[in-house]
């Protein structure tokens, strides 16, 4: 039995494991993976934190563009009020301002008309003291008459 070969292969092969044994090196084997294991078990749990970490940023951030897209729309709402305040209050200033200019042209107009009718009663009453003067002249016209007609055109003229 000690001549065959395989025999050899197996005590060699024993006494290598005996070896391992007795220098301890299944153990340190053993401490090796379980270290590797942990640090493995660590690179997860500290995943994990950062997950839960990037998790809470984004809800803050969500949280922060809400509030930024609530703020955005009061604001918004805001200048639409301030623009229609704006708004009326410029078109009460317009319909002062052609208030205004409307008073200034009826003003305008009046004056105008009354121009226009001491200019026409000036006219009358010189062409009725020209025809009155000349029919003085003429010997027709008895002075009683004549006093109605001054009397009848001053009235004519104050009308």
């Amino acid at each position: 039995m000690l001549e065959k070969d395989a025999t050899w292969v197996a005590i060699g092969f024993v006494m290598f494991l005996l070896l391992l044994v007795y220098f301890k090196v299944p153990g340190q084997i053993t401490k090796i993976l379980d270290s590797r294991a942990q640090k493995i078990n660590d690179e997860l749990e500290e995943a994990k934190k950062l997950r839960e970490e990037a998790q809470t940023v984004l809800a803050e951030f969500q949280k922060k563009n809400k509030e930024a897209e609530k703020t955005a729309k009061t604001i918004i709402e805001d200048a639409k009020k301030i623009a229609k305040k704006y708004e009326k209050e410029a078109k009460i200033k317009l319909e002062e301002s052609l208030e205004r200019k409307k008073k200034l042209l009826d003003e305008k107009l009046k004056r105008a008309e009354s121009e226009a009718v001491s200019a026409i009663k000036e006219e009358v009453s010189e062409v009725v003291f020209e025809a009155v003067s000349k029919s003085m002249t003429s010997d027709n016209i008895k002075s009683s008459s004549y006093d109605q007609m001054l009397e009848d055109g001053i009235k004519q003229i104050r009308k």
